[in-house]
C-alpha cells in the first residue's frame, strides 16, 4: 500500500467534479414463488414461442450459411420476420405492464422482461443444437441411401465441422440481431407505456439488455473479450486479472476521492448485499459508493481525460471564449493530468501499463496467429521476453498442419513499438482501458442481475404445472390478446364526459331566419366528427341533443389494459375542442355562427345503473349530474370581462359560507367555463392512479404573472398512441355573492385539463 499513498499529498481537490453514481432497482423478491416454492412460474404465449422459435432457427441457418444444403433456400430480407417479432414481443410486454398495473407491482413487469430474455437466449442455443442434429441426420440418411451422393456427403460433413467450430460467432451474431429487435420494442412502445404508468424510474437502462455478455455463450472467451472489451488475464499470478484490477482501481479511486467512510442511507445488511455482488469488501459501505462510480462510464473522462480537456481548451482559445470559461477548463485540465499521472504511476509499478498497451496493440494482428495460438500467447509474446522462443517454435511446428506460414515480423514490430512508446501514448491507452474495464464491470454486474432473475424463472409449458400453478394463483401468464378467453367482464367503474353546447337555440333561430339548415350545421360541425373519434378513446354515447353531448367510458374487471378511462376522457375532451375550433374558423369565414363548449368529466368507482325502454338501454348515474355541473358556466361569471382576458378557460368560485358548504354534498360553486374542461376531484384521483403524473410548480413568461401548479403525464388511446396531458390544480377562492369580490382562498381545489399551447410548449422545452 506504500505506493498507493506516495502521491496522495499532491492530489488535487475533486469536490467540484460532477461525478455520478450508477444505480437502479431490479428485483423479483416481492413476487410469490410457483409450485416448486423456489422459482416463479411463467407461461409465455404459445403463439409467441412458436413464431419466435421459427424465426430464430431461420436466423441460425442463415448465419451458418447452410440454407441451400438443408433445402431451405436463401433469405433475401428479414423485414417481415422483424415486424412480426416486434408486434408479438410488444404485445407480450404490454401484457406484463398491464398485469403490473393491475396488481400495482412493477416487479411483474420486470418478470415479463426477464422471461422473454430467458426464452430468447435459451432458444438460440437450442435451435443451434437442432441445426447440428438436422445436418448430422441428413448426412447419415444420405450415407445409408442406395443412391448415395458422395459429393453431398463430403460437403455436409465439412459444413458440420465448420459450424461446430464457428458455434460461438453464429450464436453471438444471432443474439445480437434479435436483441436489436427486442430493444426496438423496449425503446419505443414499451417505454412509452411504462413511463405513462410508472414514470421514468421504471425504465431499466438500455445497456441492461444490450449487454454483450448476455448475448455470448462463453463470456470469458478471449476472442469475445478482445472484440467487445479488452483482453484480461485468467491465471492467479496474472496482474491483469479482473479481480486484481478491480481491487486496485477501487483503492486508487478511494485515495483520489480522499474517502475513508461515506455515510449512506442504506442499512449495513443492504451494503453487504451490494458489496457481495460487486466484488468489493462487504464490510465498508465506502466501497459500494466507489463501485457505483466505476460503473458510471462518464466518470472516467471527468476524472482523467486531460487530452479531451486540452483539445477543448485549444478550441475555446481559438474562439476567443470568456476568461472564466478558459480558467475553468484550464483548472479541469490540470486536475485531470495530476489524477491520471497518479493512477498511471501506480499501474506502472504493478506492471499493468505494459500489458494494457500490448492488449490494444495486438488488435490489428492477433487473428493472423489465432489459431493456432491463443490470444493470451500473443499478448505474452509482446510482454514476457522469455516466452517468445517457445511461441515461435510452436508456430513453426504447426505450419504444416495449418498449411500456411506464420511470419514473426508483425510481432517483432509490435515489440519495438511498445519499447519506443511515449508516456502520453501509454496514458491514452490507460484512459481507454479504464473505460473498457468500467464498461465490462458494469455489464458483468448487470449480467449477474439478469442471470439470477432468469435462474429464478420456470418457463413452464406442461399443462399439468400450468393448471396447478394457476389454481394456486402463482402463475404469471403473458399471452397475446387473442389467446385470452373472451368473455364479458363486469363493469367496475365509469367516466362521464358532458359537453355543454352554448347558444344552440340562438344559433338555430339565426340560421332558420337566414334560410339555412341548423340540423346539417350541427351534424357537420359537431356530431359527425365527434362520432368518428369515439372508438379511438373507447367512448360510447349516452345522450345527444342539440345543446348537450353525454359520453361514457367503462372499465371492466380483470382488463387492466383498459383502465385509462379518465385519461382517455381527457384526451377525447381536448380533441372535441380542437374539432370545434377548426370548424369555427370556417364558420366565421362564411359568416356562420361559432360554437362554444364547456366540458366536464366525472368518475364513479362503481358501475352505473341501467334500465330499458324496450330495447333501448338508459343509464342512471350520479356522475351524469356532476359532469353536467362541471360543464356549466354561470351567466355572472360569463359576463366578467376580466375573466375573458385570463390565460385559462376554467375558473371556479365559492359564494356560500363554509357552514353551508359543509352541510351539503351539492355543488354550489359558480363557474367560468368557456371552452374549458373541468375534472372532478374523484376523476383527478383516478387519473393519478392510471398514469404517472409529475407535479410541477411553474411560472411561464407571457402566460401568467403568478406561479401555477400543474400535473403532467401521458396516456394511451385504444389504438396505442400516446398523448400528453397537463392538469392545472388551483385553489377555489371565496367571493362575495353580491359584489363578486375576492374574500379569501379556500382549501378546496379544482382541476382544469389544459389546452393552452404555450403551456405545452413551455413544459416540453423545460422537461
Amino acid at each position: 500500500m506504500r505506493f498507493l499513498s506516495k502521491y496522495f499529498s499532491k492530489l488535487p481537490d475533486i469536490r467540484d467534479l460532477p461525478l455520478k453514481v450508477y444505480s437502479f432497482d431490479f428485483s423479483l423478491d416481492k413476487l410469490t414463488p410457483g409450485v416448486d416454492n423456489i422459482r416463479y412460474d411463467v407461461h409465455l404465449s404459445p403463439g409467441f414461442i412458436k413464431s419466435v422459435g421459427d424465426t430464430i432457427f431461420s436466423m441460425v441457418v442463415s448465419q451458418a450459411k447452410v440454407g441451400r444444403l438443408l433445402g431451405m433456400g436463401k433469405k433475401q430480407t428479414w423485414q417481415s420476420e422483424k415486424d412480426e417479432f416486434k408486434k408479438l414481443c410488444g404485445d407480450i410486454m404490454l401484457a406484463g405492464i398491464n398485469r403490473a398495473k393491475s396488481d400495482r407491482e412493477i416487479q411483474i413487469d420486470f418478470l415479463a422482461q426477464a422471461a422473454i430474455v430467458k426464452f430468447i437466449t435459451e432458444e438460440i442455443g437450442c435451435r443451434f443444437t437442432h441445426l447440428v442434429e438436422k445436418l448430422a441426420h441428413i448426412t447419415r440418411k444420405n450415407e445409408l441411401s442406395q443412391h448415395q451422393n458422395l459429393d453431398f456427403t463430403i460437403r455436409a460433413k465439412d459444413e458440420y465441422a465448420r459450424i461446430q467450430r464457428e458455434r460461438r460467432s453464429i450464436i453471438l451474431n444471432v443474439a445480437r440481431e434479435i436483441f436489436k429487435w427486442f430493444m426496438d420494442v423496449q425503446n419505443n412502445q414499451a417505454k412509452q407505456m411504462r413511463e405513462a404508468n410508472f414514470g421514468p424510474a421504471a425504465i431499466l437502462p438500455k445497456e441492461f439488455f444490450e449487454n454483450p455478455i448476455l448475448h455470448a455463450e462463453h463470456p470469458l472467451d478471449d476472442f469475445f473479450m478482445l472484440e467487445e472489451y479488452v483482453l484480461m488475464g485468467h491465471r492467479l499470478d496474472d496482474p491483469n486479472r479482473y479481480e486484481e484490477i478491480l481491487t486496485l482501481i477501487g483503492k486508487l479511486l478511494k485515495t483520489v476521492m480522499k474517502l475513508e467512510q461515506i455515510p449512506g442511507r442504506q442499512s449495513k445488511d443492504a451494503a453487504r448485499k451490494t458489496d457481495q455482488k460487486s466484488g468489493f469488501s462487504e464490510q465498508n459501505p465506502t466501497d459500494t459508493q466507489i463501485d457505483r462510480r466505476i460503473k458510471h462510464l462518464g466518470n472516467i473522462d471527468i476524472l482523467f481525460n486531460f487530452f479531451e480537456s486540452g483539445e477543448k481548451l485549444k478550441s475555446l482559445k481559438k474562439k476567443d471564449a470568456s476568461k472564466e470559461k478558459i480558467k475553468k477548463i484550464t483548472g479541469r485540465y490540470h486536475q485531470q493530468r495530476a489524477l491520471l499521472t497518479y493512477v498511471y504511476n501506480n499501474f506502472t509499478k504493478t506492471g499493468l501499463i505494459k500489458r494494457i498497451a500490448a492488449a490494444y496493440e495486438i488488435l490489428p494482428i492477433y487473428l493472423e496467429y489465432c489459431p493456432p495460438l491463443a490470444p493470451q500467447q500473443v499478448l505474452q509474446f509482446l510482454t514476457i521476453r522469455r516466452t517468445r522462443k517457445t511461441i515461435i517454435r510452436q508456430l513453426r511446428r504447426l505450419e504444416g498442419f495449418y498449411n500456411k506460414t506464420f511470419s514473426i515480423i508483425p510481432l517483432r514490430n509490435k515489440t519495438k513499438i511498445l519499447r519506443a512508446m511515449k508516456d502520453d501514448k501509454k496514458k491514452e491507452y490507460l484512459i481507454r482501458f479504464l473505460k473498457d474495464f468500467a464498461r465490462y464491470h458494469r455489464d458483468l454486474y448487470n449480467f449477474k442481475l439478469i442471470r439470477r432473475a432468469m435462474d429464478q424463472i420456470n418457463l413452464t409449458r406442461e399443462e399439468k404445472i400450468i393448471n396447478l400453478s394457476r389454481a394456486n394463483h402463482t402463475l404469471h401468464e403473458f399471452l397475446l390478446p387473442h389467446e385470452y378467453v373472451l368473455e364479458e367482464k363486469p363493469i367496475i367503474g365509469h367516466v362521464i364526459l358532458k359537453a355543454d353546447v352554448r347558444g344552440s337555440t340562438d344559433i338555430t333561430y339565426q340560421m332558420r331566419k337566414r334560410g339555412l339548415n341548423p340540423a346539417s350545421y350541427f351534424s357537420l360541425n359537431l356530431f359527425d366528427p365527434i362520432n368518428f373519434i369515439l372508438s379511438e378513446y373507447g367512448a360510447g354515447k349516452v345522450f345527444i341533443e342539440g345543446d348537450a353531448i353525454i359520453l361514457s367510458i367503462f372499465e371492466h374487471q380483470d382488463t387492466p389494459g383498459g383502465w385509462y378511462s379518465v385519461g382517455q376522457a381527457c384526451g377525447l375532451a381536448i380533441k372535441m375542442l380542437l374539432i370545434v375550433k377548426r370548424y369555427n374558423v370556417l364558420n366565421i369565414k362564411h359568416h356562420l355562427p361559432a360554437l362554444e363548449l364547456g366540458l366536464g368529466i366525472s368518475y364513479q368507482n362503481h358501475p352505473p345503473t341501467f334500465l330499458f325502454d324496450n330495447e333501448k338501454r338508459i343509464m342512471i348515474s350520479p356522475a351524469i349530474n356532476l359532469a353536467d355541473r362541471l360543464a356549466g358556466c354561470s351567466k355572472q361569471m360569463r359576463n366578467m370581462a376580466a375573466l375573458n382576458k385570463r390565460p385559462f378557460n376554467l375558473y371556479v368560485f365559492q359564494t356560500a359560507r363554509e357552514e353551508t358548504m359543509s352541510a351539503t354534498r351539492d355543488d354550489l360553486f359558480l363557474r367560468y367555463n368557456v371552452n374549458g374542461i373541468e375534472l372532478s376531484t374523484q376523476a383527478f384521483e383516478k387519473l393519478s392512479k392510471e398514469i404517472d403524473l409529475e407535479a410541477r410548480t411553474v411560472l411561464i413568461p407571457g402566460l401568467q404573472d403568478a406561479k401555477i401548479k400543474v400535473h403532467t403525464g401521458k396516456f394511451p388511446t385504444i389504438t396505442g398512441k400516446y398523448h400528453t396531458l397537463i392538469i392545472r390544480e388551483a385553489r377555489i377562492p371565496e367571493i362575495a355573492a353580491d359584489t363578486l369580490k375576492a374574500i379569501r382562498l379556500t382549501d378546496r381545489k379544482y382541476y382544469e385539463v389544459c389546452t393552452n399551447p404555450k403551456l405545452y410548449e413551455y413544459l416540453k422545452k423545460n422537461a
